[in-house]
């Protein structure tokens, strides 16, 4: 065979196998097109909340729970969704408060928020009965209402009302407690006197005054400042809160009353709940178990880290026995008991109490 034809068979060969492999690569090219495709998010679930995602507590840097169920929710829903979910969290109020985050929630703006009961009793005054002091003596009790029968019933006709399902619910940093600056207090009858700063919610400044303090609401902002030039002789709130706040700087004496605990949810919107397909439904309800678990477990290692921080700081803490314990709850629960059934009346206020038994 001469060189030429030898030449030209080879050059044929070789623009044959380059057709072969574009074709290919091509067809390889939209194959891999159409597989992105089916792997990109169909839904973008966006949470709101205010937290920073990590805080110091005694000198350690840790996931701040509300941010941990956050995350624990978006790694869940996520992988089990097949990517078909993708979900953005904004934290550390890029969005607005949690009033805000509320808002924008019921509105699909956001399509998750994370809340606690101060911002939703506003919007539904039932749920000011968690704010009935002295019911629970541990967190075990506590997170046993969350999870009652009754509870459901309320949170399904908040979410008939306005359109927002809850998915999580934990403790918003645990039991809250008295501390201040002028003496110990064992027993309600310490109280009298004191100004207490407290939230600006009535069952909490009916709860102080009925053990004979003044109760002054104050922001949070202010608080430090507040207690510092004598303002306030104290404030309750939970440890991680008094120590994310260096309160122990400007508090003395800390009670461990532990007259109430507030909740702090994860809702999302039902109408963009409802459009997810059955199995994505499923994915975002198993997420809401996961944040759920993630929230209550940080919850309560942080504040055994903040415990020992406060120890640590010099504050006095004060445990009361039963006996002074009972003095708390003999002297203000039933005054707020009393206000709640003027507000939402006696029948529901009654079957709430019969809930918690």
């Amino acid at each position: 065979m001469k060189k030429k034809q030898i030449l030209s068979r080879i050059s044929i060969m070789i623009t044959t196998f380059a057709i072969a492999v574009s074709t290919f690569s091509g067809a390889t090219q939209i194959v891999n097109a159409a597989e992105s495709k089916d792997k990109k998010a169909q839904y973008t679930l966006k949470i709101a909340n205010s937290n920073a995602p990590f805080t110091k507590i005694n000198g350690q840097e840790v996931l701040d729970s509300v941010n941990s169920g956050c995350y624990a929710f978006k790694n869940y829903v996520e992988q089990n969704s097949g990517g078909k979910i993708n979900v953005e969290i904004y934290d550390s109020g890029t969005l607005g408060g949690s009033t805000e985050g509320l808002s924008q929630c019921m509105q699909n703006v956001v399509q998750a928020c994370v809340t606690g009961d101060g911002e939703l009793s506003t919007l539904y005054p039932k749920l000011q009965v968690l704010c009935v002091p002295y019911l629970f003596d541990n967190r075990t009790q506590f997170y046993g209402l969350l999870d009652s029968t009754w509870m459901k019933n309320l949170f399904d006709d908040m979410r008939n009302q306005f359109g927002i399902r809850l998915l999580a619910a934990s403790d918003n940093g645990g039991f809250r407690s008295i501390s201040n600056n002028t003496r110990e207090i064992k027993s309600a009858k310490d109280l009298k006197g004191l100004k207490i700063r407290c939230m600006e919610i009535p069952a909490y400044t009916t709860m102080l005054e009925a053990m004979g303090a003044t109760a002054t609401p104050i922001a949070w902002a202010e608080l430090y400042t507040s207690l510092q030039t004598g303002v306030v002789d104290g404030q309750e709130n939970p440890p991680s809160n008094i120590l994310n706040g260096s309160l122990q700087e400007v508090q003395k004496y800390y009670t461990l009353d532990q007259h109430s605990i507030s909740s702090l949810v994860l809702m999302v919107n039902d109408e963009f709940y409802q459009s997810l397909p059955e199995d994505l439904q499923r994915v975002v309800y198993e997420g809401g178990l996961m944040a759920q678990s993630s929230m209550r477990g940080a919850n309560n290692a942080n504040e055994q880290l903040a415990m020992q921080g406060l120890k640590q700081s010099g504050m006095n803490i004060y445990i009361p026995t039963e006996e002074e314990k009972i003095t708390f709850k003999d002297a203000s629960q039933e005054p707020v008991l009393t206000w709640l059934k003027g507000q939402i009346g006696d029948e529901y206020v009654d079957s709430f109490m019969q809930a918690v038994k």
